[in-house]
């Protein structure tokens, strides 16, 4: 056996292992296609061979299974593996589970476009399978009478938060901040003193009711958190609800990702500035790389294109470690009250599945 260079750094060591373990998981997983593509030729030839054998071939493949204690199954998809690859290219980038999914496509040319675009982009098998889940749902909720799955949502208040400790860099300032979501926190002073942690507060707009609630000229913004706010117009005031009525938001579109990704920018109406990624919750939307994905986009931003804003109510994705949102969006075209539109917009993620273009997610 040759002799290997011996690593020497340990930079070195995590560079010639993870390239061995690379070679040999591709290798593994080359040679298990291979594998089942060579019996599904040996079952298919034996079939060929006695086929003037009458109903020679009806139980071939339980008996099969039986006698080499294998599941039925394995070789029913390897037979269909080598009728759909009678010649098995090399193709590297494909493997067992990737040929699994891609011989249940009858289109010959649909089936090899798909082929393009999973090795184009790199798509796992989990990829695949996804996209080739949702096509069949969208076919099947467009070619049968089941009543389209209908999204449960509670329309959320706008400019209502909730009161919160302040964090370590913050505390010192004022214990109370207002929790603005986003991870962001908007001071209240000291003198605060009728609020205390977890009430729900309403920030209020509005001159007419001075007499009847706290000024916020109390208020210290995060961008200049020595200096009170000069305006006098907005106030704080004790609100009514639960905490499934926070966290909703007008918003402006900054970019329709695809059918349900957006990129948006919040307006708080404070000295607080938000764009961030949101996903919208309960649906999914084929993959924006494929016709049926670019179908979905195109119908978000015909529906969005005459809003000037959007109202957004959001939820943490907890099974999400990238810090992502979930979202329930609302909108009225040529609308101009926000609150109008929290109450009585219409909802954006059920349209996508109304129309068929996004199936139900959970």
């Amino acid at each position: 056996m040759k002799k290997l260079p011996v690593p020497v750094s340990y930079k070195s060591l995590v560079s010639k292992v993870s390239k061995e373990l690379s070679e040999l998981e591709f290798f593994v997983k080359r040679r298990t296609a291979e594998g089942y593509w060579r019996v599904g030729r040996y079952i298919d030839e034996h079939l060929l061979a006695n086929k003037q054998r009458a109903d020679y071939g009806k139980h071939l493949l339980e008996r099969l299974a039986k006698d080499v204690d294998r599941d039925q199954t394995t070789f029913t998809r390897a037979l269909q593996f080598y009728r759909t690859y009678p010649i098995l290219a090399e193709r590297h980038e494909l493997n067992w589970n990737h040929y699994k999914s891609l011989i249940t496509i009858k289109d010959k040319e649909e089936r090899k476009k798909l082929e393009q675009k999973v090795i184009q982009k790199e798509w796992g098998t989990k990829k695949l399978q996804e996209y080739l889940s949702t096509k069949r749902e969208l076919t099947d909720s467009k070619n049968d009478d089941k009543p389209v799955p209908q999204l449960t949502f509670t329309r959320g208040r706008l400019n209502t938060y909730q009161i919160v400790g302040a964090n370590k860099t913050l505390v010192e300032r004022s214990p109370l901040v207002i929790d603005l979501g986003f991870r962001q926190q908007y001071l209240i002073s000291k003198t605060a003193a009728r609020f205390k942690e977890n009430d729900f507060v309403e920030i209020v707009f509005e001159k007419s009711k001075l007499s009847s609630v706290s000024k916020i000229d109390t208020w210290l913004p995060l961008k200049d958190m020595w200096k009170p706010v000069l305006s006098s117009i907005n106030f704080l005031e004790k609100a009514c609800i639960s905490k499934e009525n926070i966290f909703t938001y007008q918003a402006r579109v900054d970019k329709v990702i695809d059918g349900d990704t957006f990129l948006v920018s919040f307006d708080f109406h404070l000295a607080v500035s938000i764009s961030q990624k949101l996903r919208l919750r309960g649906i999914n939307c084929p993959e924006i790389d494929t016709e049926e994905g670019k179908k979905a986009k195109r119908f978000v931003e015909s529906r969005l294109k005459d809003c000037e804003f959007l109202i957004v109510k959001t939820y943490k994705d907890r099974s999400d470690k990238f810090d992502r949102y979930l979202a329930d969006v609302f909108f009225l075209e040529g609308a101009t009250d926000p609150a109008k539109v929290a109450e009585e917009g219409i909802y954006l993620n059920q349209e996508l599945l109304n129309n068929h273009l996004a199936v139900a997610w959970k």
